[in-house]
């Protein structure tokens, strides 16, 4: 079989579809260690406040202790805040255990995932499946590997399951970037929708408005928390 002669443009062409579907995959995988990251950090920091043996000569002050010390270490990026959001993630969303386990066991480091740690998250998921028997049916963790770290900290600060459910699916199928999440929650979709006798022309003026814009990969790789976890934030 002869190969086909191409022209210039259709080299141009390739070439940019080629760079586009490899910077999509970078980033991409570059979210989802920052994703799985910040939810071990999580858990540990839970089971360190519930069983660390010198737990109490910290106290309050445990956040800014840990910040501070891996800053020495070189380690950026997780000051107080993000720690505490961390915290609040891995408390959220049991549904990435083994998938974070997964992946740094398989990086060849099993010191960095003790199995005590392992014992503690299996109980972790399952109090939270009989607990969710009540509330929302969760997100599979296929689908929420489709959000970037930064829609995450959009989602945990909504205390609602319900209403943080509403939001993951809405923003899952209209693709939002964070800019639009965060203009939707601003907008009270969730309540207007709520108060609303035709809830379905809510939803799908929504949607319509946050597709005008929809995340792109770009903005993805330029986001601080991905420029920071990859240390190119620090290049000048």
């Amino acid at each position: 079989m002869k190969s086909q002669k191409i022209n210039y443009p259709v080299l141009i062409d390739t070439i940019s579809k080629i760079h586009e579907q490899a910077q999509a995959g970078a980033a991409g995988a570059v979210n989802r260690f920052l994703v799985l990251r910040n939810w071990l950090i999580g858990a540990y920091i839970v089971e360190y406040e519930q069983k660390g043996k010198d737990r109490a000569e910290y106290g309050s002050g445990l956040m800014e202790k840990i910040s501070c010390d891996l800053r020495a270490r070189g380690v950026n990026g997780l000051g107080i805040s993000m720690l505490k959001n961390c915290r609040q993630f891995y408390k959220i969303y049991p549904q990435f255990r083994q998938p974070a386990v997964g992946e740094f066991k398989r990086l060849g480091d099993d010191s960095a995932i003790r199995q005590s740690l392992i014992s503690e998250l299996d109980i972790h998921v399952v109090t939270s499946s009989v607990t969710e028997k009540t509330g929302p049916k969760p997100l599979s963790v296929e689908s929420l590997f489709n959000f970037s770290w930064t829609h995450f900290i959009e989602f945990i600060m909504i205390e609602d399951a319900w209403k943080r459910a509403f939001y993951e699916n809405e923003c899952l199928k209209g693709n939002w970037s964070k800019r639009q999440l965060q203009r939707q929650i601003g907008s009270l979709l969730y309540e207007r929708t709520g108060l609303s006798t035709d809830k379905k022309a809510v939803i799908n003026a929504g949607r319509k408005q946050a597709a005008e814009a929809p995340q792109v990969i770009a903005g993805l790789i330029r986001d601080p928390y991905v420029l920071e976890f990859t240390g190119l934030a620090e290049l000048p």
